[in-house]
Parts: structure tokens; C-alpha cells; sequence
């Protein structure tokens, strides 16, 4: 009995190990369908978004560079109904077209620190000149009602130097930390938008 059950393992075991029943997975015609309409979706969505942003890249800089748009709220109103179709949310909106109006954004708050600046320093040429004035009416003969008006006059004009010097000093300190970060933005967005292209064409070629 106990060699005809070691016989019978033998049989078994020989059996499994020399079989040729060898079969792979059957193919999912369906899944392959599914997966390739996945694929087929994801590139149209990626083509859409791209090209969107390729389309409204000029408008969306015409948009800020016009000179009538005065403040914040009329840029916003202005890329709302322009750019962005009306979609006030911003997951809604073109993702590239998003960057890229941040980065026109520190580009225009870029040039009015540099115009701060410029209009400050002209003030203080002014202020400068203002004293001089003061200093040359001073120095000759006047009432003591004069003298005080123009000691007064003379003390308001330096304060605001101090005002003007400082404010131009602080300006100064944002806009070179402000060009710092708007090319880095700027360089990270041109490397960004350079991938997905290619990501694009990969995707593309694959399908």
C-alpha cells in the first residue's frame, strides 16, 4: 500500500512537469478598445488645451499692455469676457493661459515699481531744488515772519526727502527680488510648455 501511494505521486508529479497544456491570457478585444478610446481622449484634451492657449497668447498680451486699463478690477473684467469666456472659477480656465497671465502679472507690477522709482527720483531733483530756493531766501534779509515760514517750509521739505529716499530704497529692494522670480517663472513656463509639446507628439505617435 505504501509504495503504490509513492507511485501514484510519482505518476502526478510527472504528469504536471511534462504537460504541454500551456495557455497565456486571451486578449480583451474590448479592454484594448477602452484603453486606446482612453488614450485617444486624453491626447484630444491635451491638443484642445494647447491650442487654446496658443490662440489667446496675443490677445491675453494686448490685454495688458493697453494703457487704458488703469487698475486690477479692470484687467480682471477685461480677461473675463476676453480670454477666459466668462469663467469666473479659476479650475475652469485654460491652465497654460493661467500661468501665463501670471507671469504678465509680475511683468506689470515689474514696470510700476520702475515707474514708482523713476517719478520718485524726480521728486527728489525737485525737493533738492526746493531747498536750495529756500537756503538762497533764507540767507538774505528778511521779516522774522518770513525767516519762520521759511524754516518751516525747509523742515516739511526734508522730511519728505527722508519719505521719498526711504520709499525708493524699498522699491528698489522689491523690484530686484520681483526680476529674480518673473525669469524664473518666465524660464520654467518656456521649459513647461516645451515638454508638453513633446509629451503631446509622443502621445500622439503611440496611438
Amino acid at each position: 500500500m505504501k509504495y503504490l501511494k509513492k507511485y501514484t505521486f510519482f505518476l502526478e508529479a510527472n504528469e504536471l512537469e511534462g504537460t504541454d497544456d500551456v495557455k497565456s491570457v486571451a486578449e480583451d478585444p474590448g479592454l484594448d478598445a477602452e484603453t486606446k478610446k482612453i488614450q485617444l481622449n486624453a491626447l484630444q484634451d491635451a491638443q484642445n488645451v494647447l491650442k487654446e492657449f496658443q490662440a489667446k497668447r496675443q490677445q491675453m498680451e494686448n490685454i495688458f499692455n493697453d494703457q487704458k486699463i488703469a487698475n486690477d478690477s479692470e484687467l480682471e473684467q477685461k480677461l473675463l469676457s476676453t480670454v477666459y469666456n466668462s469663467k469666473k472659477e479659476n479650475r475652469q480656465r485654460n491652465k497654460y493661459l493661467k500661468e501665463f497671465e501670471s507671469i504678465l502679472r509680475q511683468e506689470r507690477r515689474k514696470k510700476a515699481l520702475q515707474t514708482a522709482i523713476s517719478k520718485d527720483e524726480d521728486r527728489i531733483k525737485k525737493t533738492n531744488d526746493d531747498i536750495n530756493r529756500l537756503n538762497d531766501e533764507n540767507n538774505m534779509e528778511v521779516t522774522p515772519d518770513r525767516s519762520s515760514q521759511i524754516k518751516l517750509s525747509l523742515d516739511r521739505n526734508k522730511k519728505k526727502l527722508v519719505e521719498l529716499r526711504d520709499n525708493i530704497q524699498k522699491n528698489k529692494t522689491m523690484l530686484n527680488r520681483d526680476i529674480l522670480n518673473w525669469q524664473k517663472k518666465r524660464e520654467d513656463f518656456k521649459k513647461d510648455m516645451k515638454d508638453e509639446e513633446e509629451r503631446i507628439k509622443k502621445l500622439a505617435s503611440k496611438i
